[in-house]
This record gives C-alpha cells, structure tokens and sequence, in this order.
C-alpha cells in the first residue's frame, strides 16, 4: 500500500510539474505576444505595420529567446528575426488558428529538437492583419523537468526503502508470535494441553497468548481431575466386581437348577467383560494422566513382531484366518518393549474380531528412513467413512456387535505418541482395514 500511494503520489507531482512547466512556457510566449500587438497597434490601424513588419521585430525588446515570425492574413511571412527556408505557414495549425481571431499552440519536433509554439492573432476592432508566431526549445525545459523528476525519484525510493525496511520489521513483530500462538493452537487441538506459549508481549497478541495459555492450563486440569476421577472409580469397582464373580462362580458350582445356572454364568461373564473395561480405563486414565513409567530400550521390530504372531496365530488358525508377516523387519528402534507389544495385540485382536472366516491378515513392514512403518492389513468387513475419524476417539464404539469398550485405539494412540509415531487408519466397506503405523527409527 506504501508503494502504490508513493507510486500514485509520485505520478501526480510529476505530471503536475510537467503541466507547470510548459504552461509556464506557453504563458511567457502568449504575453510576449500580446506585448508586442499591444505596443504597435497604432502601427497596425494606420495599416503602415506590414511595410515596417520587420524594422518593428527588430526593435522590440522580446524577454525570452525565441524564433520570431509575423504573418500576413494569407500566412507569408513578412518578418523573422532568424531566417528559415519557409515562406508560407498556414500548413501549420497554430498559425491556422491565430490567422482565424484565437491564440494557437503547436508542439511537435524540429531536427529532432522538441519545440513549442505559440501563435498570437494581429488584430485590432475584429480588423485582422495577421499573426506573430514565437517558437522555442523546450531542450532546456525538458533538462530541468529530468533534474527535478530525478529528484522526486529517488525522493520516492528512499521513502519506499524506509517504508519497507520498517514495515518488515512490524511486519515480522505480528507475524512472528502468531505463527508460534498458531502452531501451540494446533498442538492443543490434537490434545497436547502441556504447550504453553512463551510470550513477551503486553499488546492484543500478548493477551491472546496469555488466554490460550490459561485456557490450556484450566483444560489440563480438568483433564486430570478426569483421569484421578476415572482412576479412583475403576479401582474401587474392581473388589465387588471381583466378589460378584467369585461369588457367581462358586453358587454355579453348587447350584442343579439349569436357568439358575444361565443366569449365574450370564452374571460371571458380565462381571469379566466388566473387569476388562476397568482394566482398559485404569490403563488410559494412566497413560493420559502421564503416571505410567516407560522402560525404553533397544527394540527389534522383527523379534517384537514374531512374538505377537506366535501368540495370536493359534486363535487366527482357529477362526480360519490366515496371519502372516512380510518385508524386512531386521531394525530396532528405542521404545518400551511390552507397551508396543500391548500395541499390536490390540489392533491385532482388533483384525481377528472383524475379519471373517477364510479371510487374511498380513503385518507389512517397510523401512523409509529415517522412520519403519509397519502395517496391519486385514480383509475384514471395513469402517464405514464416517466412522472413520471418530474410532481413535475415546469411548467411541462402532456399530458392529462385536465392538468393544472404545478405548482399544485410544490406548494404542497415546502409547504410539509417547513413542513419537504416529497410526493412521484407511478403510473401504467390505474390503478390509488398513493401520499403519510409523516409529522413528
């Protein structure tokens, strides 16, 4: 904006001094002129003027150097105070426009040297006895116009470096903190609610940084009076549920009535998934909260790998699924051995629940440094796309009946984050499920 109103501003003094200048010219001229009508008008009515023409030119004291010509009424020239090789100048408009009662201007080149003209009409009580034409370089005019535009110029350019030079520095004032308010803005989206955004500033942007950052804090703990709440009850309901079981277990055992003992196997296997639920909160509530301590040694993909197929292949192969794993596992990365495991039991168990008899479950592993990715592939019914999205969220269960508690994913994302990686999901219904996950190498 500095620019274009420099540049629109600089535009304007610029024509306005031109116009300055050649109207200065054509002012001189066309007073000269009138001087010069006005002082020989007795000259003009006693009809003597075109017989004394040129004794007259030469007399008059002309104020500005130019090339004089006075025309009759036909336009031959009876007097100049330099000679040229014309005769007649009616060809010129100027002289057309003065021979017909009004002042005339031309501007045009002469041996490739501008000029100007200006015609003034010789007439007294509408008695009209020709013109004086006064031409002269604007050479000198065009030398002092370049000076001064020079001038505004580089007047221009000094404003608009300085105009630049301290915009960029406020520029860089706003722009600065709020990229660094925009990407703690981003971290808190995904949950990171541990970002605070270091600020110096007492202005707007100061204020809003202080307010994401209050806000982040009062978040954070109620995020962990959440998972203290979460904690503490999961903990307390594991005793009963723990009795009801124990108790529902051993009155089966004693009991001979066949609906006494649905009832009571009802009762113990509600108890169980019961149990797992609560083992699946108290394990978010600590990972989320942060209490969880992570043993990170080196880890071998490969060996990792191996053991979770072994301990899952023997339900695979009951359910009439085929588990493999393919690609070069041979790296290690730094990790919590048994947290990953717990990973890729969970998103495994997860394939083996959806993924019907005959069908496949491949792990895939591709190393693209400086990162391994290792994907679980299965040929299972598919998440439908707006589901999608929502089953890494907590407590979120799909609308299979075979869906469980919720948290499966969101436990495996909070380990994979710790880890600094990263699960993605891809699916299409009734062609399988994609879940890829990358770690840093």
């Amino acid at each position: 904006m500095i620019i274009i109103t420099v540049v629109i501003f600089e535009a304007f003094i610029l024509f306005a001094l031109r116009y300055y200048y050649v109207e200065g010219v054509k002012q001189t001229l066309r007073d000269q002129g009138a001087v010069f009508t006005s002082f020989y008008e007795r000259d003009l009515q006693n009809e003597s003027f075109g017989e004394r023409a040129s004794l007259l030119l030469q007399s008059f004291n002309f104020l500005i150097d130019a090339h004089i010509q006075v025309v009759d009424p036909n336009g031959e020239i009876i007097a100049e105070n330099y000679r040229s090789s014309a005769n007649n100048l009616t060809a010129f408009e100027d002289v057309s426009t003065a021979l017909s009662g009004k002042t005339g201007y031309y501007k045009g080149l002469l041996d490739n040297e501008k000029i100007l003209s200006v015609s003034y009409p010789l007439s007294m009580k509408q008695n009209k006895y020709g013109a004086i034409r006064l031409t002269t370089s604007m050479e000198p005019i065009e030398q002092v116009f370049q000076q001064n535009a020079w001038r505004l110029v580089s007047i221009g350019l000094l404003v608009i470096a300085i105009a630049v030079t301290i915009s960029y520095f406020i520029a860089n004032s706003i722009t600065k903190p709020l990229k660094v308010i925009t990407t703690a803005a981003e971290q808190m989206a995904v949950g990171d609610f541990s970002t605070r955004i270091s600020n110096k500033n007492t202005d707007e942007i100061g204020k809003l940084a202080n307010t994401l950052n209050y806000m982040a804090e009062q978040v954070e703990k109620h995020e962990r009076l959440k998972n203290e709440f979460i904690a503490s009850v999961s903990h307390e309901l594991r005793t009963p549920l723990t009795s009801v079981k124990g108790w529902a277990i051993t009155l089966h055992s004693m009991s001979e009535d066949v609906f006494i003992k649905e009832g009571l196997e009802i009762i113990s296997n509600e108890s169980e998934r019961l149990s797992l639920m609560l083992g699946d909160l108290l394990d978010l509530s600590s990972l989320s909260s942060g209490k969880v301590e992570y043993q990170f040694k080196e880890v071998s993909i490969d060996m990792l790998l191996d053991q979770v197929v072994t301990q899952l292949l023997p339900r695979a192969e009951r359910q009439g699924i085929h588990l493999e794993k393919v690609g070069d596992a041979d790296v290690t990365i730094k990790g919590d051995f048994n947290r990953l495991k717990q990973v890729f039991i969970n998103l495994l168990d997860n394939s083996l629940k959806f993924t019907p008899a005959d069908g496949n479950i491949m792990i895939s592993v591709e190393i693209k440094h400086p990162n391994v990715f290792i994907s679980i592939i299965d040929s299972g019914e598919g998440i439908p796309p707006e589901e999608l999205q929502l089953v890494k969220e907590k407590f979120h269960k799909g609308r299979s009946t075979m869906s469980g508690t919720g948290l499966g994913l969101a436990i495996c994302q909070e380990i994979i984050h710790v880890h600094q990686g990263k699960i993605t999901l891809t699916s299409k219904v009734g062609m399988g499920t994609t879940v890829e996950i990358m770690l840093p190498l």
